[in-house]
């Protein structure tokens, strides 16, 4: 499986506070059945503690200590990014992957042109990610529909799937399993505590939904 929404990245968000959990959080991922992971810190948002540079030393650092300890992982860099209006992003410090990725997140109170802005982004030449679209109540499934006729692809936190995470609209999570409009699981891990890696326990959850090869695509599609 793929993970391609994680906070494992060590001191530059809210995510893993130092490189031990992030090594701990590593090695679940691992347990689980994980082959690669991006790391997708936190950008432009209120909780970012670090530039571009300090975001790759810590990379560079992390990868170094997985391959002292021998540990079996892919990992690549990425970004999680705050959408704002007022800021012109330049998508390329945060793409990953072969199709030029970039996981983008929205405000979840203030209501978003989200098809619009994908449409946008699309346009650049990025292939956009919807961070936990669960989480956006003020997007109706007709909504989400639109979204996906842009190509962007919709992201849905295992939490979610879980039951677990308080931000995500129950009733909202039903229809896009019913509607089939999930295109990626992943597990917006911060930590081991409250919001450990969980995408095994998601992938068992799901597999009344789907068939087999469907539901590998939810945790494989990602071309990196």
């Amino acid at each position: 499986m793929i993970d391609i929404h994680t906070h494992i990245l060590p001191n530059v968000d809210d995510g893993s506070k130092d490189l031990e959990t992030s090594i701990l959080m590593i090695e679940r991922e691992i347990e689980q059945g994980v082959t690669d992971i991006v790391l997708t810190p936190h950008v432009q948002s209120t909780v970012t503690k670090a530039n571009t540079a300090k975001r790759i030393r810590q990379f560079e650092l992390l990868k170094e200590e997985v391959s002292k300890r021998g540990l079996n992982i892919n990992l690549h860099l990425g970004a999680e990014i705050m959408y704002h209006s007022h800021i012109e992003t330049d998508y390329r410090k945060y793409q990953f992957g072969k199709n030029k990725y970039v996981l983008i997140e929205f405000s979840t109170k203030a209501e978003t042109p989200i098809e619009e802005i994908c449409f946008d982004v699309m346009a650049m030449g990025y292939q956009v990610i919807v961070a936990h679209i669960e989480r956006y109540n003020y997007l109706k499934i007709e909504d989400i529909i639109n979204i996906k006729r842009t190509r962007a692809l919709i992201q849905t936190n295992a939490s979610a799937i879980l039951n677990i995470d308080k931000l995500a609209n129950k009733k909202t999570v039903k229809k896009l399993i019913k509607e089939n409009l999930i295109d990626i699981i992943a597990t917006d891990t911060h930590n081991m505590e409250k919001r450990p890696p969980n995408l095994l326990e998601a992938r068992k959850v799901l597999k009344k939904h789907y068939d087999e090869a469907s539901l590998d695509l939810l945790f494989h599609r990602i071309d990196l």
